[in-house]
């Protein structure tokens, strides 16, 4: 496939850090890569391909190389699955002058600018009490129809001369229909029975991680087709360069243990168990040395030390309105290489 249309493909099932995980261990799983649970017992030997997935928006990948990971080190690609966008509060239904909306937060930096007047739809997971236990599944609403509308200009002329001022806790929530729509609770439990889900019912729904997302598919932009236009670039595009080059790369040959990691957290600061500050990584490099056959003592400390680590993320190109905002002598091009 074009790297670029199979980019877009990717980009689209991935409206969440939790979707991006999924799809990422869909493609592995293709490639001959196998789930590892850190519950189990791992037992490694050359060339074997595995993963592992932490809090549903985490994910780290290996291939065991030909030698014992202590003797040849690690080959290690990092990127982030999550990007700044707007998130549903666990209690989330607000009723005002009729309307029905849902009050969210802000996660990461984002402009709140760009999320008005535009189609968004919900996804995320959604935890739920079942005979065998808890259960999570993802949720995905492409149709849902919300929106965060702005003020017109009638009831709003300042902004001409003062500029456009917007307050997330009063401003961001968006619009889910009118007074009597049924509580997100029964919204989320129908959607559950429609996939499958037996026994899916409101009061059984233990919690929700849900975020709005621009359903807006993917693609290329300009006369020529130069431009990738979509959402959750940064850093959707690095998790999809690693996950296709560790896959593109399975069964070939190399001494060294090639792996990928994909963190969620990033954008509010990694410091969480499943963020680059956790231990997820150095959990799973220390299984790896373990788990080899015939694994020794100090494995981990001589595997670092022959080990080498990219973090793969996105930089900005010059905005051709505003070159003054870079430095004169470090002004990246779009094609025109990686930006250290």
């Amino acid at each position: 496939m074009d790297p670029v249309a199979d980019l877009l493909s990717y980009i689209d099932a991935s409206p969440t850090p939790y979707h991006a995980v999924a799809e990422s261990a869909r493609r592995l799983q293709s490639a001959g890569y196998a789930r590892l649970e850190e519950s189990e017992t791992w037992q490694l030997s050359v060339g074997e391909r595995g993963y592992c997935v932490r809090g549903d928006g985490s994910l780290v990948a290996f291939e065991i190389g030909g030698e014992a990971p202590g003797d040849a080190g690690f080959r290690i690609v990092g990127a982030h699955t999550d990007s700044p966008n707007l998130r549903l509060k666990p209690v989330c239904d607000v009723s005002a002058h009729g309307y029905r909306q849902w009050a969210v937060e802000t996660y990461g930096g984002l402009l709140l600018h760009t999320w008005l007047d535009r189609d968004l739809s919900l996804a995320g997971r959604v935890s739920l009490e079942t005979d065998a236990g808890p259960r999570v599944e993802l949720v995905d609403f492409p149709g849902a129809g919300l929106r965060v509308p702005s003020l017109a200009i009638h009831l709003n002329r300042e902004i001409r001369s003062e500029g456009l001022k917007l307050d997330p806790q009063r401003h961001a929530a968006p619009l889910a229909g009118l007074d009597g729509l049924p509580a997100l609770q029964d919204l989320l439990a129908r959607e559950l029975r429609a996939r499958g889900v037996a026994g899916a019912a409101p009061e059984r729904i233990l919690a929700f991680d849900l975020m709005l997302y621009d359903p807006q598919p993917a693609s290329r932009l300009g006369l020529d087709g130069s431009f990738v236009s979509a959402p959750r670039l940064d850093n959707l595009a690095s998790c999809h360069a690693a996950v296709s080059a560790l896959a593109g790369c399975a069964g070939r040959g190399a001494e060294f243990t090639r792996a990928i990691v994909l963190y969620d957290h990033e954008e509010v600061g990694s410091r969480s168990a499943t963020g680059a500050a956790g231990t997820f990584l150095l959990d799973t490099l220390e299984r790896c040395v373990a788990g080899f056959k015939g694994g020794e003592a100090q494995g981990l400390a001589r595997a670092r030390a022959r080990s080498m680590l990219i973090s793969a993320d996105m930089a900005h190109a010059v905005h051709p309105g505003y070159a003054e905002k870079h430095d004169p002598g470090h002004r990246p091009v779009i094609g025109g290489g990686p930006v250290i």
